[in-house]
């Protein structure tokens, strides 16, 4: 029985980790003590700033209030990704609705024969209420709830500071120091970790969310890394801040855009009171000093005394993600290039699978963790091969890191057998994994439509869904973007 848990590193894994284990052992009326450790020294990697819709469910299991979270992270709302320039002079969308159901599959062939009418406005409101700057929802709608399925814009320190409050208050051990040493027992258990104050902490399992550095599962435990860098060019990311008292566009947007760059792509992230963007690049195409000058140009002469904050990274992950008594969770386990924003979502997913299987570990501890570790395997390679579709199906030809990008070569081998056979039919529910994954159907129709990937049938006549209904509802009844964040604003003001 496992009865107390030590994680090692704050941050966003860390914090969402220790607060949903927290809930959840409460929940189950198990007395586990949860303790975290982490360096005030050590920088954390704040670039997570989109989330999946997933996040609501999310924060409601840990128990903070919508209200509180969207003010302490300066959240706004994000309806869609709007991708722009992935063929070139084209833009499409990939939002979180998709109606109607079912048929779907009839409803995309019955697409491809109409001409001059994109897939995602044609299946999608929120496409269409985004061009209208419309919020998912009304200040009056109870918390985490819509008629529309939404996600956040956020600031991944901001909300990792409240969590860390959050946590505290509710009983998580917080200790602020470096970690020293790490002792492993000679079956490979890890017996303790000794900090640079001196004190030695163990526990029955050890987390580790120290981030790229993975100092338990990684250096303790010497479990390697796995790499996807044939199938996920992109290795670098250069990422400014643009407070919009320096410069502020006409609309804060309820959509990330993803702009397709000569070397990678762009995110343009519209927050409370700033914007957040970053140049996701290949450094075999591309210096940092000129990702960083392209950046600057693309924002324009306003952010010449804005610092830019240059990363490295690789897709990797661990060959397994549970070890003896050691769990990664986050960049200690792996990380995927932030295309989709599934780098939260899989803190989210790991530390919801935890909270689960350490109820299991008491009688089944070996069954447990290679559940564990198949099911991060298989997120992984799930998101692998939808980010690796954004790339290969691309018409683009135009710059040497497309033609690599968009080389036979690059094609995850999970991936080449569907696209040979999307080229003639839509996908199906019985292509894919599962209709509980991160993506799913719906979100494959997306991009391989948005994409034009698909072959059109013209042996069908079109029977396109009239939108018109929902969309006079929603421009009678939800607020602009701007008005919501104010009235959130103001309902803050007044509980201060």
């Amino acid at each position: 029985m496992i009865k107390s848990v030590l994680i090692v590193g704050g941050g966003s894994a860390g914090w969402i980790t220790a607060n949903m284990l927290n809930a959840d052992m409460k929940r189950a009326n198990l007395p586990v003590q949860i303790t975290l450790i982490e360096s005030p020294d050590i920088p954390t990697i704040g670039v997570g700033e989109a989330t999946v819709p997933s996040i609501r469910r999310t924060m409601t299991g840990i128990g903070l209030s919508e209200q509180d979270l969207m003010q302490s992270a300066e959240a706004t709302f994000k309806t869609l990704i709007r991708f722009i320039n992935w063929n070139k002079g084209e833009a499409y969308d990939h939002p979180f609705d998709r109606r109607p159901r079912p048929g779907s599959e009839q409803l995309a062939r019955q697409w491809s024969a109409r001409n001059g009418k994109r897939f995602d406005q044609t299946v999608s409101v929120l496409s269409q209420i985004a061009d209208e700057n419309l919020a998912p929802k009304t200040p009056q709608t109870p918390q985490y709830q819509a008629n529309f399925p939404y996600a956040y814009h956020l600031d991944a320190i901001k909300l990792a500071n409240r969590l860390s409050d959050f946590g505290r208050e509710r009983g998580i051990q917080h200790v602020q120091a470096k970690i020293e040493a790490v002792s492993v027992q000679p079956d490979g258990q890890i017996a303790s970790v000794t900090t640079d104050q001196g004190e030695t902490y163990s526990a029955d399992l050890f987390v580790d969310c120290t981030g790229f550095r993975s100092v338990l599962l990684g250096d303790a435990l010497n479990v390697g890394l796995k790499t996807y860098s044939d199938y996920l060019l992109c290795d670098r990311a250069v990422t400014m801040r643009v407070p919009y008292d320096v410069y502020k566009p006409e609309q804060i947007v309820t959509y990330t855009r993803s702009i397709a760059r000569d070397a990678g792509w762009q995110w343009d992230i519209n927050l409370q009171t700033r914007r957040g963007l970053g140049y996701v690049y290949s450094s075999a195409f591309l210096s940092d000093d000129e990702a960083e000058a392209q950046l600057r140009a693309s924002e324009g002469p306003h952010t010449k005394d804005i610092p830019a904050n240059r990363i490295k990274f690789a897709s990797t992950k661990r060959h397994v993600s549970w070890k003896k008594n050691c769990v990664a969770i986050g960049l200690s386990d792996g990380f995927l290039e932030p295309l989709e924003s599934s780098g939260l979502y899989m803190i989210e997913y790991g530390a919801q699978m935890l909270g689960l299987m350490l109820q299991d570990f008491a009688h089944a501890p070996d069954a447990t963790i290679r559940n564990f570790n198949r099911n991060m395997d298989d997120l992984y390679e799930e998101v692998l091969s939808f980010i690796n579709l954004h790339y290969v199906i691309s018409n683009r030809r135009d710059t040497p890191f497309w033609r690599a990008a968009t080389a036979d070569s690059a094609i995850w081998s999970g991936l080449k057998e569907k696209l040979e056979i999307w080229q003639n039919r839509p996908p199906h529910d019985m292509d894919m994994h599962g209709p509980q994954r991160l993506f799913a159907l719906d979100s494959f129709e997306f991009i391989l439509h948005g994409m034009k990937y698909v072959a059109p049938d013209h042996g069908l006549t079109p029977t396109m869904p009239d939108h018109t209904e929902i969309l006079k509802k929603c421009r009678t009844h939800l607020p602009k973007h701007e008005v919501f964040l104010d009235l959130l604003a103001r309902a803050s003001r007044a509980m201060a």
